[in-house]
């Protein structure tokens, strides 16, 4: 009867032992580094992915659109506000446009919504058309004869709202604004109204548009704060 040989059974178990344990080392590393280090890439594209769904789940409610309704700049501002947050409900992240940028363009662009084009015309930004055929008006003087352009009528002041963020998003025009704004989300930051209206010279031709749209930026935050400290005074939590 052969002899059982026990060092080579102790060598093999020592290195099945070592080989275990390896393994074990291995996939707990894993685990703890795709816990602590997930794959940015894959991180991304999961974010995205869900946050189109919910995009989706909020169009499929059908969400009303705001009233706009207001009789001085604070209610002009929360006008706007309520406008926006509307808007961004189904509008992914990267796309959306700094609050205090879109309020204050609008508040230049219409005199605190008190324009003839803002009142008749539910525009808040100046917005032209080439097309005759597209509801507008012309501005006063220019007589009844089509002009080669016009100022788009919409049907609601938040659908100029709509328009301007689209124009942003897609106009050629306006690419230098959209690399600016996502360099602020590849450095996880938000995105500096402050900043990007440097970007969009186009959009007007008076020379020093971009500091006349940061002096009133300055004014809208300090009516928010008013507002913020009037509904504490106050105990509003609407």
């Amino acid at each position: 009867m052969a002899k059982f040989n026990w060092e080579k059974l102790l060598h093999t178990t020592w290195f099945y032992t070592k080989v275990f344990f390896a393994i074990l080392v291995l996939m707990t590393a894993t685990y703890y580094w795709g816990t602590y280090n997930p794959n940015k890439k894959a991180v991304k594209q999961a974010n995205q992915e869900l946050e189109i769904f919910y995009i989706q789940k909020i169009k499929d409610m059908e969400l009303r659109e705001p009233e706009f309704v207001y009789s001085n700049d604070i209610q002009f501002v929360r006008a706007m506000h309520k406008c926006i947050d509307y808007i961004n409900f189904s509008l992914p992240r990267l796309d959306r446009v700094p609050y205090e940028m879109i309020v204050a363009q609008a508040a230049l662009e219409t005199g605190w919504g008190t324009s003839r084009f803002a009142v008749e015309g539910n525009n808040l930004f100046g917005i032209r058309t080439w097309d005759k055929n597209t509801p507008h008006m012309v501005p006063l003087g220019m007589g009844k004869k089509w002009p080669g352009w016009g100022v788009r009528i919409f049907a609601s002041k938040c659908g100029s709202v709509k328009e301007y963020i689209r124009l942003l998003n897609e106009h050629p025009a306006y690419e230098d604004f959209r690399k600016a704004r996502t360099n602020f989300h590849v450095k996880n930051l938000e995105p500096d109204p402050l900043i990007l209206i440097q970007n969009i010279d186009k959009f007007s031709t008076t020379a020093d548009y971009d500091k006349r749209v940061k002096r009133i930026i300055v004014k809208v935050r300090k009516l928010e704060e008013k507002y913020a400290s009037d509904k504490t005074i106050n105990g509003d939590n609407k």
